[in-house]
């Protein structure tokens, strides 16, 4: 008797095996990650207070400013939070839920047109991929994008039109995740249904534009709808110069990526150079740009597999190849191309369509016998030993697991068994395996997760200081928060903080209003000097909390003016060394 209809028994343990294997990696020792992005965390306390700032997804408990991101993950957070109470376990839950279910998704899709093995290998690729298990450990919002791609994929592939404008919906959710990075996805899904769909073309183009509806309609309504509100009944949109969130679509969430602004003030002449991966992940774009070994060993281990499952599969399932090649050649272009706002873990995009074409590469290379393994190994093998010797030393260890791989395929080739070719994909296995694990035992940098063997081993990898988890603010001080709490007296404001960065800490720990002056970095027009100053004078805001970038210049000459510095023997606890020094003021009214 099966358990499901269309599934063996054997094939049921193989991907309960692999879901769980999925499950381990994002749920093993997820409260160690405390409340990772402390700046999403902040909005999801702030959003638990009511259903105002819930819809319009304020950053902070007063509803000045929204958080930078669409609504749909902090609003699936919120919800979890509300179900199980405010920690960080509650805030990375739903997105290691995504991650697990994103694998099991995967699954289904590959093996309706390629069957059992390589939907088993897609899974399992993507369940041990490094950066799919970082972002899937973290309440960034990332894992959510990709569920529904996938989501939008399944049905795309269906090839009727009914199933294609659902598949524009699920694009219209995933828009509602991460904006722009979702719309990347659309040519993908066009070529796929295109090519799988039996439609003559008048109908093509009849439900073609009623897809286009659904995701015009799905995508934009809850941007619309907020710039269509007044300005004074709602936040100030985050991130944005000209308080609209059509803006922050077009703009920082969109053309800021490709193209980074210049500074307002230059650096000086002699400042020393800015390391690699400092701050922005700054790999220079490029058309090398993923193949650095920091940025590869991130995704891409079965790169050379997913490449050859391409071209070898491609008459037998053309649509199928062809969405999975160019989800990942469309998103690999814009990464390569994308000189503004880039961080590593923006990659998990990536991870399912490599993870498709190379568990496609897997089968393939099987049924054409041991020299095609030996081919894929081999090609494989080498280009693990590359990200290896690149990363950990070309006399680490750990190399000797491609140089197996690199064996076997020889065996493979030689002797014309497909018993050697098994040894050499266990091999090829293992180092993605241990970067996988990286997440969890040395997760780094939480607001910018990534995965890294050399950081688990105690090796430099390149990422700078204010990536490492040690190099954060004052302002997480408990003993600064009970001062302010205790000093607040009548004020309405716990303090005001020139950033939304410092102002998170005491938000997600108090529930009780920060101004976050210039929003995200400084940079927000969320009230001018004027106004923060009558807000002074009317008793509500006591204190201020300034930063070492003293930005913005005209809210920190305006506190330093105006404002008697504390002592800091009355409200820190925490010792300054690694981390970003603050100064606290008592204002005057």
């Amino acid at each position: 008797m099966r358990l499901l209809p269309g599934l063996r028994r054997s094939e049921l343990a193989a991907l309960g095996g692999v879901i769980a294997l999925a499950a381990l990696l994002r749920l093993w020792g997820l409260s160690a990650n405390g409340y990772g992005n402390e700046y999403y965390a902040a909005g999801v306390r702030s959003m638990l207070q009511s259903a105002h700032l819930f819809f319009y997804n304020a950053f902070d408990p007063a509803g000045l400013v929204s958080l930078d991101k669409p609504p749909l993950a902090f609003w699936i957070q919120t919800l979890s939070a509300k179900a199980l109470g405010y920690d960080g376990w509650a805030l990375h839950l739903p997105q290691a839920l995504a991650g697990i279910a994103s694998v099991a998704l995967l699954y289904a899709i590959v093996r309706r047109p390629f069957g059992r093995i390589a939907a088993f290998l897609a899974a399992l690729l993507l369940a041990l991929a490094p950066i799919a298990v970082a972002a899937d450990r973290s309440n960034n919002t990332d894992s959510w994008l990709v569920l529904f791609l996938l989501i939008a994929a399944s049905l795309a592939l269906r090839g009727r039109g009914l199933s294609f404008v659902f598949a524009m919906v699920a694009l219209g959710f995933a828009f509602n995740v991460k904006m722009l990075a979702a719309a990347i996805c659309g040519p993908a899904l066009l070529v796929g249904w295109w090519l799988s769909t039996e439609l003559d073309w008048r109908q093509r183009f009849v439900w073609l534009a009623s897809g286009a509806v659904a995701l015009a309609v799905v995508a934009l309504s809850w941007a619309v709808v907020f710039d269509l509100t007044p300005a004074d009944a709602r936040p100030v949109a985050g991130s944005s110069k000209s308080n609209s969130m059509l803006e922050l679509i077009v703009m920082h969430n969109g053309l800021d990526r490709f193209v980074r602004r210049q500074p307002e003030t230059p650096p000086p002449a002699a400042q020393a150079a800015t390391p690699r991966f400092l701050s922005y992940d700054a790999v220079p774009a490029g058309p090398l740009r993923l193949a650095t070994p920091m940025l590869a060993g991130q995704f891409s281990w079965a790169l050379p597999l997913a490449v050859l499952g391409a071209l070898l599969a491609w008459r037998r399932r053309r649509a199928w190849v062809a969405l999975w090649a160019t989800w990942a050649l469309t998103y690999g272009i814009v990464y390569s191309a994308a000189g503004g706002i880039f961080h590593i873990y923006y990659l998990v995009t990536l991870v399912p369509p490599l993870a498709a074409l190379a568990g496609l590469g897997c089968y393939e290379l099987w049924r054409r016998g041991p020299n095609f393994l030996a081919i894929g190994l081999a090609a494989t093998a080498l280009w693990q030993g590359y990200i290896t010797g690149a990363t950990l030393g070309w006399t680490a260890p750990w190399i000797g697991f491609p140089a197996v791989a690199l064996l076997a395929a020889v065996a493979a080739a030689t002797r014309g068994k497909r018993a050697s070719a098994i040894i050499g994909g266990v091999a090829l296995l293992v180092l993605p395996a241990a970067w996988a694990l990286s997440p969890i035992f040395s997760p780094g940098n939480l607001t910018l997760p990534s995965a890294s063997l050399p950081r688990w081993l105690g090796l430099d990898d390149g990422r700078g200081p204010i990536l490492s988890r040690q190099y954060r603010t004052l302002t997480d001080d408990p003993k600064l928060l009970a001062f302010l709490q205790k000093e607040r007296r009548s004020a309405r404001f716990l303090a005001a903080a020139p950033t939304a960065l410092l102002a998170a800490p005491l938000i997600l720990k108090s529930g009780e209003p920060v101004i976050a002056y210039g929003g995200y970095l400084g940079n927000d027009p969320i009230m001018d000097v004027a106004a923060f100053a009558e807000r002074v004078k009317r008793g509500e805001v006591r204190y201020a909390i300034l930063g070492a970038a003293r930005r913005p210049a005209g809210f920190d000459a305006w506190v330093r003016a105006n404002g008697t510095p504390v002592d800091p023997a009355l409200w820190r606890s925490l010792s300054p060394e690694g981390r970003r020094p603050i100064a606290l003021y008592e204002l005057k009214r």
